[in-house]
């Protein structure tokens, strides 16, 4: 079995710090099956262009038959890089348009789907693809990063 060592990232103002022994991150390959289910917030562009919040239901956005990415961020609204993500998330549904979902799953009104996912630091981002997760991150990440991930899954 191959040993590693595991880091989360504690964000301090800019200062990043690793702290060794956190719970790894997003697996790749788990399925949503037996989740439990919440309200989500999903981004949807306008036809002038603007963001708007509608609210949905995490199974049934995460469920889809269709092969649309749907790009999950686990998020608290005391959580600084959690709130610096946001607006990235909505540049990359703007630029992207309907060929994704982006939710924002509040971890703290979801708490159940959160610890069912393991998901253990925000932000924390999953991408799925018809309930099952095929790339993720933890942490802020720039726009260009998380587009080259979503690029990878077109």
């Amino acid at each position: 079995m191959n040993k590693f060592r595991v880091f989360c990232f504690l964000f301090v103002g800019t200062l990043i710090a690793a702290i060794p022994g956190c719970n790894e991150g997003p697996t790749n390959g788990r399925s949503v099956e037996k989740s439990p289910d919440g309200a989500v917030e999903i981004l949807a562009v306008t036809s002038d262009g603007q963001i708007e919040h509608r609210e949905g239901r995490f199974l049934d956005q995460v469920r889809r038959s269709d092969s649309k990415l749907i790009v999950v961020d686990f998020w608290a609204s005391w959580c600084g890089p959690c709130r610096k993500l946001a607006p990235i998330l909505e540049d990359l549904k703007q630029d992207w348009g309907d060929k994704i979902e982006v939710i924002k799953l509040d971890v703290d009104t979801n708490p159940a789907i959160a610890q069912h996912l393991q998901v253990s630091s925000i932000p924390d981002v999953r991408i799925f693809r018809s309930g099952t997760q095929i790339d993720g991150f933890v942490g802020l990440a720039p726009k260009e990063e998380i587009d080259s991930i979503l690029k990878r899954h077109e």
